[in-house]
């Protein structure tokens, strides 16, 4: 399977493209339990057989070796195993190739089904996950359909977790505009990483609105412009928005496409900080008025963006 092309060429829809796998484990009295699962398109490079892989000596949790595409070495992680504690690694076994965060990655699978076009409105919360088995922290989503549900994973806080230096970077030294006066209102769905950028943003000094997801963002700005329309001054609410792309009810694209239509927040600058931030998708954010886009987890540049976009914006108000 070769690496797709944008097949959702028209930007802010709040739609995804979603490749279903399957992974199959076995339940305590030893029946086999068959569960769909989603990764979207966009981080999809291709979809090939089980290659011969190398193992190395002190691999993490999961990791169960390398191989050679091409010239790029790619570590390669048996989600089965991450997700369920069973080793899945047999030469009738898939991989999917993912590349995210200027990476690439194998994820072993037991079968690719088909691609799906979905809303993000769709796309279901994980706040209980106790009747699939896995573990809610590794999934970002349900989308639930009449004969099967399909749980969308994590995969950024399944790296993250096995090797945290692929995680967001450590930041020792933050220079910073003083910015007690600005607030900043972040949009996130994953709450290892809301959490990172929030402790961050704060001893940045700035003030902080967390939103789990896109939607919530959305009524949060919402409500601010009805104050301001009001008389309340808006740039006392909110001063600069981060945004993720992929986000259960409302993705960061539409997000700022709403933003920027909006004739009392049209003004306010929005940074998209995705994983999904590469050559062949800046596109879209150019399309929806990003201010900037930047790519997980490089939380130093999105921090000095920030402080760019706030001198700016302090020179214009």
């Amino acid at each position: 399977m070769a690496k797709h092309t944008n097949i959702l060429l028209e930007s802010g829809t709040n739609e995804l493209e979603v490749i279903e796998f399957i992974i199959e484990y076995p339940e305590n009295d030893g029946s086999k339990v068959v569960q769909s699962f989603g990764i979207n398109v966009a981080k999809v490079r291709e979809i090939i057989k089980m290659p011969e892989l190398t193992a190395l000596p002190n691999m993490p949790a999961s990791t169960v070796g390398i191989f050679n595409l091409r010239g790029y070495i790619v570590p390669v992680i048996d989600l089965a195993n991450w997700l369920y504690q069973f080793d899945n690694i047999t030469p009738e076994r898939k991989l999917i190739v993912a590349e995210f965060n200027n990476m690439r990655l194998g994820f072993v699978v037991n079968d690719v089904r088909r691609i799906y076009r979905f809303s993000w409105k769709q796309v279901e919360a994980p706040d209980a996950l106790t009747d699939f088995g896995a573990d809610n922290t590794s999934i970002i989503g349900i989308i639930k359909s009449e004969d099967k549900n399909i749980l969308m994973v994590d995969v950024e806080k399944i790296i993250a977790e096995i090797n945290p230096k692929l995680g967001l970077e450590q930041v020792e030294d933050i220079h910073h505009l003083d910015g007690t006066n600005y607030t900043i209102l972040m949009a996130e769905d994953s709450p290892t990483i809301r959490k990172m950028i929030l402790d961050r943003l704060r001893v940045a000094s700035y003030n902080v609105i967390s939103c789990n997801d896109g939607l919530q963002a959305w009524e949060m700005l919402s409500g601010f412009a009805e104050r301001a329309s009001a008389g309340e001054d808006i740039k006392k609410m909110v001063n600069l928005v981060i945004t993720d792309i992929e986000m259960p009810q409302l993705d960061g694209h539409a997000l700022t496409k709403n933003i920027r239509s909006h004739p009392v927040l049209a003004g306010i600058p929005v940074i998209i900080f995705s994983s999904l931030v590469s050559d062949d998708l800046h596109h879209k954010g150019e399309a929806v008025g990003a201010d900037a886009q930047l790519t997980k987890p490089k939380i130093s540049m999105l921090l000095d963006t920030v402080l760019d976009l706030m001198k700016k914006y302090k020179q214009l108000h």
